[in-house]
């Protein structure tokens, strides 16, 4: 009689622990699918975010009034996405009709170049070093350099309606990222540096 009695409640134990378990598990599960729905909707809710750098484009043109007679207002424009430091080479010939380069200056031929620099003007920003001319400030995005860089007057033999030989005054001009410093310095040559009003100091020595 003891020992039925003892199964039965024995029973009802085990039977009461195990509803406690399924329900302890029901509720962990029920956790689960929350917690796994809520990493979800976060996942599909959030957008991916792209960065896209562009890097910085340094470019020039040269820009200038030209009537076949006369050169002037010559002036270089800063195209890049970057202010820059330009610098200039001014390249002169004599052209035959076919594009030929004369070897020699043409009988009743002549022009007048003036290259304005600072050492001409003191109020001028070009420096001259070897075969190029540099400009000191730095120009902005968009900007160009100020004044003109040279002025050029052909003169054709008198009387000539269409001239054998035409003149031909070629700007090549090239540009440099100005900051940093070091950018300058690998373009240009290490004894170039930049002062501390942002000018650009051309060595003195070709």
């Amino acid at each position: 009689m003891y020992q039925g009695t003892y199964v039965k409640k024995r029973r009802k134990s085990r039977t009461r622990m195990n509803r406690a378990t399924v329900l302890l598990m029901a509720i962990l599960m029920l956790i689960g699918v929350a917690a796994g729905s809520t990493v979800a909707y976060l996942i599909d809710r959030t957008e991916q975010v792209a960065n896209t750098f562009e890097y910085a484009k340094v470019s020039c043109e040269v820009t200038e009034k030209f009537d076949r007679k006369e050169k002037k207002d010559v002036k270089i424009t800063n195209t890049g996405t970057t202010d820059a430091y330009i610098r200039a080479a001014v390249v002169v010939n004599w052209l035959d009709s076919e594009g030929n380069i004369v070897p020699s200056v043409p009988t009743e031929y002549s022009y007048n170049l003036t290259i304005t620099t600072l050492k001409e003007d003191p109020n001028s920003n070009w420096v001259e070093k070897g075969k190029y001319y540099y400009y000191t400030l730095p120009v902005a995005v968009g900007g160009s350099t100020e004044g003109s860089l040279l002025t050029c007057e052909v003169k054709y033999p008198e009387g000539v309606k269409t001239p054998e030989y035409t003149l031909s005054v070629e700007i090549l001009a090239t540009a440099v990222q100005s900051v940093p410093e070091d950018a300058v310095k690998t373009a240009w040559g290490t004894d170039f540096s930049i002062n501390p009003d942002g000018s650009l100091k051309v060595p003195t020595s070709n």
